[in-house]
């Protein structure tokens, strides 16, 4: 979810940059909405106790040859939950204490990504077989 918000403001932003740039507060509320709705998500995964392994290259063709697992348990679940809130809190101090002058949306573009893709890392990995 929250790199699918972020690609889609990053070509907002390249279409309409001077437009864009003013407009931090709907950015930085969709990054956030986003991210909380990454975090529900895995609270939902997490409290119905949904364990199970997705291969990927069953739902996408262009990845046949690759054998990627995403890896539904409940450490992972955990993590994602802590991670999503921990970015979520840097967010809206970054809201709040930064002046939103040019870079603000680049910033908060740079932030969606950084989560999405820890995010994405943090599914394919399977911390339960670690711990």
């Amino acid at each position: 979810m929250p790199l699918v918000t972020t690609l889609f403001i990053l070509i907002l932003l390249v279409s309409f940059n001077k437009t864009l740039n003013r407009l931090t507060k709907p950015v930085t509320a969709l990054v956030a909405l986003s991210l909380l709705s990454s975090a529900a998500i895995s609270s939902f995964d997490y409290l119905k106790k949904i364990e199970k392994e997705l291969v990927l290259s069953e739902f996408l063709k262009f990845l046949e040859e690759t054998n990627l697992v995403i890896h539904l348990n409940l450490v992972n679940e955990k993590i994602i939950i802590f991670f999503s809130l921990i970015m979520l809190l840097i967010i809206g101090l970054c809201f709040y204490k930064l002046p939103r002058k040019k870079g603000y949306v680049s910033l908060m573009i740079s932030l969606g990504l950084i989560s999405s893709s820890v995010i994405i890392s943090i599914l394919l990995i399977d911390f339960s077989a670690l711990i």
